[in-house]
């Protein structure tokens, strides 16, 4: 645990803030909170100074499998991390997996259209609207077409005429008894299967639906060839690639609440259109960062999503996105909840000492 030195701070005066409560703040740790009232909403605030030696930020999947849930102290222990944030939106009640784009070490694990905030290396934080684009070959000597143009990365289906690509993260075996599936390790197909199917934890696997199966696509598929995955990061709304291998680790959710220091909201360029998710008066989480490179974690007690933008703002985060919110919403510091969580969670934004 990092070391602390705690002194009792205030924010400075803006009319927009005042504080009911003086918290403690950790000066002398990277990794600081503070309780504040905000245009008259109590927030729970974590600022994380990246650029501290060993300091990491990343997503977190609960388990470290897909599908399942585990409360946000639960999901901090199983990453050692010192702070912790609810992710991104999930079917909760379903099954639970995500709705928002999630990128591990250098691979997306589920790609979704919304807001994407992207963690790379000394501090390095980028946030943008963004889509990905799911590219997949399979180069078969024997023909001139290798592309596939998977429908699904992760993501459950019986659909008979998709194309899927399948993780270790989606679990250990695929789950479509009637499907086709190519095992890909290190790059190349090592072996097809009918039905069930284990994922290799170097590799992954290529569902192909049962209507697919009988398509030219399943014949060009053989044991040996070469297999080559990747996902292309899109700016929205122009859909141009953005390059993306400085940030290894990224997750998406939204809408956007704020761009270059101004609100900015365009939920509709994000797909987003649900009143539940933009009007509603309820609890809020926030992660965004300020000019400096600070990293910013914030629960609201209640908002929508213009009120949440606009204490977004106040509070000097220059760019800022919705998190997943309402029951979900939760916010962990040094061993305690800040905020709990009315229900276990998919996805969390984790630090941890690296």
């Amino acid at each position: 645990m990092l070391s602390m030195l705690t002194a009792l701070s205030c924010l400075p005066p803006h009319p927009s803030v005042s504080t009911v409560r003086c918290a403690a703040v950790q000066t002398a740790n990277p990794v600081s909170a503070r309780t504040l009232t905000v245009n008259g909403e109590p927030v729970q605030e974590v600022v994380v100074n990246l650029r501290a030696q060993g300091l990491q930020a990343k997503p977190a999947i609960a388990n470290g499998r897909l599908g399942t849930t585990a409360s946000l102290a639960e999901i901090a222990a199983q990453n050692h991390a010192l702070a912790a944030i609810n992710g991104t939106f999930f079917d909760a009640g379903g099954d639970n997996f995500p709705a928002g784009a999630i990128e591990l070490n250098g691979t997306f694990e589920f790609n979704a259209r919304g807001t994407l905030l992207g963690f790379g290396a000394d501090g390095k934080v980028t946030m943008f609207r963004a889509d990905e684009s799911l590219s997949l070959s399979v180069d078969d000597p024997s023909s001139s077409i290798s592309a596939m143009w998977p429908w699904y990365l992760n993501r459950l289906s019986t659909q008979p005429m998709r194309v899927s690509v399948l993780t270790p993260y989606f679990g250990p075996q695929t789950r479509d008894p009637k499907a086709l599936v190519a095992e890909v390790v290190d790059g190349r197909v090592a072996a097809l299967h009918r039905g069930l199917t284990p994922i290799p934890a170097n590799g992954f696997d290529i569902e192909l639906g049962a209507g697919e199966a009988q398509t030219p696509i399943a014949s060009r598929v053989h044991v040996g060839d070469p297999v080559q995955l990747t996902d292309t990061v899109l700016s929205l709304p122009s859909d141009k690639p953005v390059p993306f291998t400085a940030y290894p680790n990224a997750i998406g959710a939204g809408p956007m609440l704020v761009e270059d220091g101004r609100m900015s909201l365009e939920p509709s360029l994000e797909g987003l259109s649900d009143p539940a998710l933009l009007d509603a008066q309820t609890l809020r989480s926030v992660v965004g960062f300020d000019r400096s490179g600070h990293l910013i974690f914030l629960t609201i007690h209640q908002a929508n999503v213009w009120q949440e933008a606009s204490i977004a703002k106040a509070l000097g985060l220059w760019d800022a996105m919705n998190l997943d919110g309402g029951s979900s919403t939760g916010l962990w510091y040094e061993g305690r909840y800040l905020t709990a969580p009315k229900r276990p969670l998919a996805t969390a934004i984790v630090i941890v000492q690296a």
